[in-house]
């Protein structure tokens, strides 16, 4: 056992989820209730049936234990000749270090198990569970189904929505897609695409595979399985060109008996070849006026696509209009949102948030998802800071969803950075009014500029100190200086990965590029939030959900806007997240 765990065990609470008796086939005793003491506490465990020769009982909330010793009494009858019965004692003296250092994973739970007079006992050990952990047990993936032709653009569409590097829709034979196949891609693990090719006139082999792929996954019991989300990619057709191939209208006038409440999405892809086509026909019309122009594509678009579109399935079908291209981001942006909002109106709130964890291209989810974990996290009464800091960690990162092969941002060296200044109570605080993304960019061009090449050493302390780690290993109690502690590392933390979601949103995640961003946020804008945090002093008063308002006010403060992301990268210049480097913490 290591320094760390030797110490979490002598200072760490026991908490106690429940507790089963068991008594050997061999045994003659049958528990009639068991005794559980510590400090000054008793707790007493009864059997539900009479007919029942063992005993368990389950306590929510956990049972916390601080003392070091522990008395668990079995209190039993003893078949000695025949019927005649005599009441028995069996005690069992129990030590907290102990069962914490040696409990064992047992079920998927941390158990302690001790055996005495043919009698074992199994304690289970409640731990302080991630709000993403749970959720992504429910959901661990979201399940997107494409359907599209050939070339409409599918691949690109997903690459772009996901941040990954590329993706092989049909991969069979060319134009054939296998829509049973799961792809899940190795840098972003937290969706799966099913493809299906387009439904072709006369093709009904097509569309009866996608009906019953579809109708198999709505039976599945777990969500996890089932569909989530359906796009539709179809191309913008020219201009008296057929939008809807005969396939596609059946499959769309029977979308709700097929598909039921999984939302679907018409995809209306390559917005930027119709947009360039209708400005080139205008500029040699010399019809250049941008008003008229963009009224132009307003309609034109409405007569090619959305009214054709309503006319076989209905006012109510959901439609957005895409292109890949970087200019055309916020259009890949909105059909990510229509997506996370249906989902979470029709399918299930887990398959919604495992979306935006899964996206990479809106930073304003991100933070949304960050502040719906946190609101569930804040509950740490009995667990060490060490532990609520590690939980808090874990969400945050876990939303934030980065390429990050190596796990460094889960790692020792970047929580030291985190923690390091957590107890400081004299940083400056300007008072003034700024755009956060903003001096953000200002910031890392400036240290970019400052290094005397590509691959200069970025040196930042990660010595925590003692007196901050065994501030971590003390026991969690809602005071004004805790608190103040929590928010600060939960803001510090949701800004930096704002940060990083600039200079690195596919990444991979590097030490190099986790200190840039680190140095950037202490120069744009951590002293204004720890000056914040301090002066909260409603706190004290009102508890964790002032708290948690004063965390979402800071967070929302000091945001990046999804519609400036791209602009502020192109301020930035360098392709920071794209250096694949070997420097050390």
């Amino acid at each position: 056992m290591s320094e760390i765990t030797s110490s979490v065990a002598a200072s760490a609470p026991l908490h106690i989820s429940s507790i089963v008796i068991h008594l050997d086939d061999a045994s003659n005793k049958k528990v009639n209730f068991a005794e559980l003491k510590f400090d000054s506490q008793r707790q007493e465990i009864r059997r539900d049936s009479e007919h029942d020769k063992n005993l368990s009982a389950n306590f929510d909330p956990a049972i916390v234990v601080t003392t070091e010793r522990i008395s668990l009494s079995a209190h039993c009858q003893h078949r000695v000749v025949g019927k005649f019965l005599r009441n028995t004692t069996v005690k069992f003296s129990l030590n907290r270090k102990e069962i914490l250092s040696n409990a064992v994973d047992h079920g998927g739970q941390r158990a302690y198990q001790t055996t005495k007079e043919k009698m074992t006992v199994v304690i289970t050990i409640s731990e302080l569970q991630s709000t993403t952990n749970d959720i992504l047990q429910i959901c661990p993936r979201f399940r997107l189904l494409v359907i599209g032709k050939t070339g409409v653009g599918k691949s690109s569409l997903i690459q772009q929505a996901f941040g990954i590097n590329e993706v092989h829709v049909s991969e069979h034979r060319r134009g054939k897609a296998d829509i049973d196949r799961e792809f899940i891609a190795p840098e972003n693990q937290r969706f799966v695409l099913h493809d299906s090719q387009g439904f072709e006139a006369g093709d009904s082999d097509c569309f009866m595979t996608a009906k019953d792929f579809i109708d198999r996954r709505r039976k599945m019991p777990n969500l996890r399985d089932k569909i989530h989300a359906v796009w539709l990619c179809l191309s913008i057709p020219h201009a008296d060109g057929r939008l809807l191939e005969s396939g596609v209208e059946e499959f769309l006038k029977l979308r709700k008996e097929i598909l039921g409440d999984i939302p679907i999405i018409a995809v209306f892809t390559k917005h930027d070849v119709f947009v360039d086509k209708l400005e080139l026909d205008a500029m040699e019309s010399n019809e250049c006026d941008e008003a008229a122009l963009e009224a132009l594509k307003i309609d034109t678009l409405n007569k090619l696509c959305i009214q054709p579109l309503k006319e076989v399935a209905g006012t109510d079908i959901l439609h957005t209009i895409v292109s890949t291209q970087k200019e055309y981001e916020s259009t890949i942006r909105q059909l990510i949102d229509v997506t996370t909002t249906n989902v979470e109106k029709f399918v299930a709130s887990e398959a919604a948030l495992t979306m935006m964890i899964a996206q990479r291209v809106d930073i304003g989810l991100k933070i949304k998802a960050s502040i719906a974990g946190i609101g569930s996290s804040m509950n740490f009464t009995g667990f060490t800071m060490l532990d609520c800091l590690s939980v808090i960690h874990k969400d945050v990162i876990d939303v934030w969803n980065f390429n990050d092969p190596h796990c460094h941002l889960a790692s020792d060296q970047f929580k030291a950075l985190m923690l390091k200044d957590l107890d400081k109570t004299d940083l400056p605080h300007t008072g003034e009014a700024f755009d956060f993304g903003l001096s953000v960019v200002s910031k890392v061009t400036a240290i970019l500029a400052s290094l005397a090449g590509p691959l200069a050493p970025i040196v930042v302390s990660v010595a925590a100190g003692v007196v901050l780690i065994k501030w971590a290993y003390d026991m969690y109690q809602r005071t004004n200086i805790v608190l103040q502690q929590i928010m600060t590392y939960i803001v510090d933390l949701t800004c930096i990965m704002q940060i990083l979601f600039l200079l690195a949103s596919t990444g991979p995640i590097s030490p190099r590029v986790i200190k840039i961003a680190i140095k950037a946020y202490e120069k744009a804008g951590k002293s204004n939030v720890h000056s914040e945090i301090q002066s909260h002093a409603s706190v004290t008063h009102s508890g964790g959900d002032d708290a948690l308002g004063m965390i979402v006010k800071l967070i929302n403060d000091h945001s990046i806007k999804a519609e400036d992301v791209q602009g502020l990268r192109t301020k930035i210049g360098l392709p920071v997240g794209s250096q694949v480097d070997e420097e050390q913490w």
